[in-house]
């Protein structure tokens, strides 16, 4: 591969929507397919990969300096680049999370919490920015290995 002449060019436009999810390598293909579908043609979207995704955003951090830095850089984006949109995006047996609450092992307690905090980190960005649409979602493989996102309403 030449990286010198990649087709891709500088997207000089806004990016409207934000999005906040986990760098799990399992999931990183169709966590951009499926944001890539939710956007209009030619829109741009900002990323922030985090372990554990949008658990970063809320007080169930580890630590509290995780929690702050990534505020601070979601706080960033929303208001640097004009963002109206914030997509959140949990996966299915996350590592970040066994780590982190090592209690945790029942896969369905592990995702009630993944859904807690997705409600926790929505609530954390629309108490400091209002305006934003946040959407959440929830992403895991089904009995073919083909990874499912569905959206997550409390």
């Amino acid at each position: 591969m030449n990286l010198s002449s990649l087709a891709s060019r500088l997207h000089r436009g806004p990016a409207s929507t934000l999005a906040i999810h986990c760098g799990d390598f399992r999931f990183q293909q169709a966590f951009h397919e499926f944001i890539a579908a939710g956007l209009k043609p030619g829109e741009a979207y900002d990323l922030m990969v985090l372990p554990g995704g949008p658990l970063s955003l809320t007080l169930q951090s580890s630590r509290g300096d995780e929690t702050r830095a990534a505020r601070k850089w979601a706080g960033f984006f929303v208001e640097k680049h004009g963002i109206q949109r914030v997509v959140l995006m949990q996966h299915q047996d996350c590592a970040w999370y066994q780590e982190t609450s090592r209690g945790l092992r029942d896969p369905a307690a592990l995702r009630r919490r993944q859904e807690q905090d997705l409600e926790r980190a929505a609530a954390v960005l629309q108490e400091s920015f209002p305006h934003l649409r946040v959407e959440l979602y929830f992403a895991g493989w089904a009995s073919d290995e083909r990874v499912t996102v569905e959206p997550f309403r409390p």
